[in-house]
């Protein structure tokens, strides 16, 4: 006696062509939506942690100097760019509170370069140097600027940082407050330029 089999039919396994072709597009298009704003998010992210890498380099030489009971700058390394970012910056306990470092004097920090295309510059009370006295006042008021490929912002966008010590010592980095996408100094005017604010 022969076995009445039943076949059980099982649909193919994968993707029809129309299937993939459906999930292709939806992809494209999500990742037409997704990209630009990836992009704006990689350079905030690159602002702000090196706008506050620089902020902390200012705020230990503030501290170091009212611990120490010295004064303490920091300095640009290139002495041939106004750029601080392009080679650097180093702190040192400034004994004779010339904003140079000279023999005898005691090295703190050296901070690299800021990795490209960013850019760090200062108005022309920080051209070169910032100095902090032992009560932790700055050696004047002045502004400092990162920007990601030298523009202030692209398309809204914003594309710098300002960071703006007063004769105080204190350091903040300044705010956006009519959202134009560049940062405002003090009396709510905006940073003028990438390369002196």
């Amino acid at each position: 006696m022969r076995a009445n089999r039943h076949r059980i039919f099982k649909p193919p396994a994968g993707l029809t062509l129309l299937e993939l072709l459906v999930t292709i597009a939806i992809a494209a298009i999500l990742l037409t939506i997704a990209v630009p704003n990836l992009q704006s998010l990689f350079i905030n992210n690159r602002l702000v942690t090196n706008s506050n890498n620089f902020v902390a380099s200012l705020n230990t030489a503030r501290s170091e100097a009212i611990r120490r009971g010295a004064s303490v700058s920091l300095r640009k390394n290139s002495a041939t760019s106004g750029d601080w970012g392009s080679a650097g910056w180093t702190m040192f306990v400034d004994s004779d509170a010339d904003g140079t470092l000279d023999v005898g004097e005691t090295t703190l920090k050296i901070d690299n370069a800021l990795p490209s295309p960013l850019t760090l510059y200062a108005n022309n009370n920080f051209v070169n140097f910032i100095r902090f006295t032992p009560s932790g006042q700055s050696n004047n008021s002045g502004t400092f600027v990162i920007c990601y490929d030298g523009v202030l912002q692209q398309g809204g966008d914003p594309r710098s940082r300002a960071i703006i010590v007063n004769a105080t010592g204190r350091v903040r980095v300044a705010q956006d407050t009519n959202g134009d996408g560049i940062p405002n100094k003090d009396d709510t005017t905006n940073v003028s330029s990438c390369t002196n604010p």
